[in-house]
């Protein structure tokens, strides 16, 4: 063979090679709505680089974070059924209109500790892998959300239920815009990444948050008052879902490779004992920057809040449904109430 056949047969070969190379490299997109200062989000990039790790390179999770899919978490059921994204994370307070039976298995002022919520997380992970299984999508894992104080963020001061009663309020859920409702407060769903310009522009005056995340949106530029409500937000975990005909795709390395990580992410996010730490810290950091604390709310206003609760979760799982009041059922046995 002359020297330039050879260098003609050569190249064919590399690029046959190379090409055989991008063909075995797998590359899913992994929608995260979420900042990327989140803690989750931290977890979701780790995940991302175990899975790469565990395949030895041939599994790629394209992390794609703050929205930048432009993708609604409401309609998460729906679009995880097209294939785009691969795989996402779902939290199941928000998709409340699509699935009843799996947006309140806790709600805002059931469970007020950890030991309560690992008692009763059997039954939450059961009915969320049975719910979305129901559904076509396959939960493959989970990841934890902490134990986080709900906290009013204000415009301007507000130190007890009656004062927010004359506040239009944020909140994440429809869960909570029952409770607050049913409490005479006017409260409406304002999604996390357009909650910075509601706030500046007083489209809402309060936002029901969390001081640990406040500062992944910059909240404490436009809500310099805050006050604890008395309450976590309700724990439930993210489920880690996948798009079912793709995930029947990966080959058995990869899905080890998946599995694997997915159990690092469990063992990694369920980790609840420096949660106060947390809270006082990002307290501090928040004051620093201008937030001012207010004393707690009452036991009085507290009382009420877990009452107007107790009526939203009893109200909404009917209304989800047999299977979502067995939920509820088994969540309380768990809890021991």
């Amino acid at each position: 063979m002359t020297a330039p056949f050879l260098s003609i047969a050569t190249a064919i070969t590399l690029g046959l090679t190379a090409t055989i190379a991008a063909a075995e490299t797998v590359t899913w997109r992994f929608n995260n709505n979420y900042a990327p200062t989140r803690p989750e989000s931290a977890h979701i990039r780790n995940f991302a680089e175990n899975v790469a790790a565990n395949s030895s390179g041939s599994f790629m999770i394209n992390v794609i974070e703050g929205g930048g899919m432009n993708l609604k978490d409401a309609d998460a059921l729906r679009w995880m059924q097209t294939g785009t994204p691969e795989i996402a994370f779902i939290w199941p307070t928000f998709i409340g209109r699509d699935a009843p039976d799996l947006a309140s298995l806790y709600v805002y002022g059931s469970v007020s500790t950890a030991e309560e919520h690992l008692r009763a997380l059997p039954a939450v992970e059961e009915a969320l892998t049975t719910g979305f299984a129901a559904r076509n999508i396959p939960v493959v894992g989970f990841m934890a959300l902490p134990m986080i104080d709900a906290s009013l963020f204000c415009r301007e001061p507000v130190q007890s239920l009656e004062e927010l009663k004359t506040r239009k309020l944020r909140v994440g859920s429809r869960e909570q815009v029952e409770t607050y409702t049913a409490l005479g407060v006017a409260a409406q769903i304002v999604p996390q990444n357009e909650l910075y310009a509601a706030l500046q522009t007083g489209v809402v005056d309060c936002a029901l948050y969390a001081a640990r995340f406040a500062k992944s949106i910059s909240l404490q530029e436009v809500a310099k008052h805050a006050v604890y409500t008395g309450f976590p937000f309700p724990p439930a975990p993210y489920a880690i879902v996948a798009h079912q005909a793709t995930l029947d795709g990966l080959s058995a390395e990869n899905r080890a490779a998946l599995d694997q990580a997915l159990v690092t992410l469990k063992d990694e996010s369920f980790q609840f004992d420096g949660d106060a730490e947390a809270e006082a810290a990002a307290r501090t950091a928040l004051t620093t920057d201008g937030v001012t604390w207010y004393a707690d709310f009452n036991e009085a206003d507290v009382a009420a809040i877990r009452e107007a609760a107790a009526a939203t979760w009893l109200k909404l799982s009917e209304e989800g449904g047999e299977a979502a009041v067995g939920y509820r059922a088994k969540v309380l046995e768990l809890i021991g109430q």
